[in-house]
């Protein structure tokens, strides 16, 4: 059943899909078989089956589970997740609101230590520090830490760090539309989205660190 991909390297994870790997490793050595979907849910912190079913479905994309008709969970060569585990220091260079916009990006000497699969020749890497919950529906949490490639444009669609004209810094998804506006989108009904006509785009969204308690 268990059948090598080309691809099978764990940098090839998001980090919410290693956590879900390393926490399906644990619970099938423990208990023989793999775990529900709620249990997964409860371990991400997600509140909806139906995004553990996906994160599942990457995770067998990528060939490091394989999964029976039944539902059943086999892991796919397990030393494959020790693979480039050193961790890199980079710099945090402070907070980005996912809500009200707030104060802008703020160099400090801090560094902060990430999976090496993130370090690559694109571009300069750095974290920020999330405040708000404005992208909570994109699994994005008050407090997480952010994987910020540096780049000054972005794609419809990508999670960006954007520095509006008021010197303020946010957290949204990029848009632009036909008329030439951006709009800058939340993910979470109780916020709106930020229409401006230009922006400052100081980095995409490759990657986040939260800490499971």
């Amino acid at each position: 059943m268990s059948k090598k991909s080309d691809n099978h390297k764990s940098h090839s994870l998001a980090p919410v899909q290693r956590q879900t790997l390393e926490y399906l490793r644990s619970y099938i050595a423990d208990h023989g078989y793999g775990p529900t979907l709620k249990d997964i849910a409860t371990f991400i912190g997600v509140k909806s089956p139906s995004t553990a079913h996906f994160h599942l479905g990457r995770l067998e994309d990528k060939g490091f589970i394989a999964r029976g008709e039944d539902g059943s969970i086999e892991l796919v060569e397990l030393e494959e997740l020790n693979q480039s585990s050193s961790p890199c220091a980079v710099p945090l260079l402070g907070s980005i609101a996912a809500g009200a916009p707030i104060e802008a990006i703020e160099d400090q000497s801090v560094n902060v230590d990430i999976p090496p699969q993130f370090i690559d020749s694109k571009g300069d890497i750095y974290c920020l520090q999330v405040a708000g919950e404005s992208m909570i529906d994109a699994h994005i949490m008050d407090g997480d830490l952010i994987i910020v490639r540096r780049q000054e444009t972005a794609d419809n669609g990508q999670i960006v760090v954007a520095l509006l004209d008021d010197g303020t810094a946010t957290l949204k998804t990029f848009r632009r539309q036909k008329s030439g506006q951006v709009l800058l989108i939340p993910h979470n009904p109780k916020h709106k989205p930020i229409s401006v006509d230009k922006v400052d785009i100081q980095g995409r969204l490759i990657g986040l660190i939260r800490e499971v308690h």
